[in-house]
């Protein structure tokens, strides 16, 4: 099984490294890439800190070698998008190419899991119509204008939403339960033996 994943730089160092972690953990092949970037080019990642301030700071993340060629892709190859947050969405949500990857993925209703700022590029893609999602608070409007219903999350909630396909959250600290739906959209079971 293949998954995919966006990126860019200044992508969240978080949401970029502990999704690619827990889907090869189950032995899942993971492609991250970048427009008109290549395999092994580097994506810079940022790291963000929800610290009491009115918006959040940033600082520099892990350098992050991408593992496939945008420009390669074949989208009948993968079971599920990852589209994780950062900055890189600012930027990416006007790039048509981008779009028509989120928009093939809903088309064909397979798993897309979507984290704090990644919610603006799902928004700029129109496919939030008549779906509720949730995302950091500051994409609060994308999401309206998107057509969406916003899911009001504290930002460090361990909160999920799922809405059909849809895996939503509002930032980093609930990446575990985020994953833990995106997983079971896939088709996994994962359980505890006794």
């Amino acid at each position: 099984m293949k998954v995919l994943i966006l990126s860019g730089d200044y992508v969240e160092d978080y949401e970029l490294f502990a999704p690619i972690k827990a889907l090869e953990m189950l032995d899942i092949d993971v492609h991250v890439v970048c427009p008109d970037k290549k395999s092994g080019d580097i994506v810079q990642t940022a790291v963000h800190y929800f610290d009491g301030w009115q918006t959040h700071s940033e600082n520099i993340g892990h350098p992050f070698e991408l593992t496939h060629t945008f420009a390669d892709i074949k989208l009948d190859e993968y079971a599920g998008l990852v589209v994780p947050g950062g900055r890189y969405p600012e930027y990416q949500r006007y790039d048509q190419r981008v779009l028509d990857i989120v928009k093939f993925f809903f088309d064909k209703n397979l798993p897309v899991a979507a984290l704090c700022h990644g919610l603006q590029i799902l928004a700029a893609a129109d496919v939030l119509k008549g779906r509720s999602c949730s995302a950091v608070h500051t994409c609060k409007l994308d999401v309206i204008a998107g057509g969406g219903t916003y899911v009001d999350f504290h930002m460090l909630s361990k909160n999920v939403h799922v809405d059909g396909n849809l895996v939503s959250a509002p930032a980093y600290p609930a990446i575990g339960v985020w994953m833990r739906e995106f997983i079971k959209l896939l088709g996994f079971n994962v359980q505890l033996s006794s």
